[in-house]
């Protein structure tokens, strides 16, 4: 009987493996193998050592192999990165939520956003409002003035209850905001591994 794709790998690492060996079982670079790690993608246990820092269970592992052949990597591109300029560095991670949703997957970002953020307050402010989406708090201010983003309170102190949160973050404007912001791109790289954690192996 055929045996099941990446099994084999228990024939020739242990249990428990480095990160080098990671690197070398996924045929990537180190420092994507780091990032994968660091950002919970394939679960490890930081041990503090220098010469074995992460204990990275094989069969994690072979999970994130199984998955990487339906959805890709998982390491949103250019973030582990070094041969670039700084001119293509800006252009690439002037990201949007559209290069992540095709249409008619609008409402996977608000069901993104309740997920993570249930146990926040209903009622909003335009720091939690700046910190939750990643966008800038001057740029959270314009929306509010304009309407975008709607509110129950107005200046100088608005207040937004979260479902209005959950209606802007569907709209064209949000899903297209376009900023090389480090913050919005923590938010979105946190949905996109969401996102493919949701898509069956």
């Amino acid at each position: 009987m055929r045996q099941p794709k990446y099994e084999s790998l228990k024939k020739h690492y242990p249990e428990h493996i480095s990160l080098e060996q990671l690197s070398k079982i996924c045929k990537i670079a180190k420092r994507s193998a780091k990032y994968l790690i660091e950002h919970g993608i394939i679960p490890a246990t930081d041990t503090g050592n220098k010469t074995w820092r992460y204990k990275i269970a094989l069969e994690d592992v072979i999970r994130y192999l199984r998955r990487r052949e339906q959805v890709g990597s998982m390491i949103p591109i250019g973030a582990v990165s070094s041969c670039v300029t700084p001119k293509t560095r800006k252009m690439s991670i002037r990201k949007c939520f559209a290069q992540l949703v095709e249409p008619g997957q609008e409402a996977y970002v608000a069901e993104y956003f309740s997920f993570i953020y249930t146990d926040c307050d209903d009622i909003l402010t335009t720091v939690d409002i700046a910190d939750m989406t990643g966008l800038e708090k001057s740029t959270v201010l314009r929306l509010l003035k304009q309407g975008a983003i709607k509110s129950i309170e107005t200046y100088p102190k608005y207040l937004i209850p979260k479902a209005y949160l959950l209606d802007f973050v569907v709209t064209p404007k949000f899903i297209n905001y376009r900023t090389n912001s480090e913050h919005f791109k923590k938010v979105m790289g946190g949905f996109e591994i969401w996102k493919n954690s949701k898509l069956p192996l």
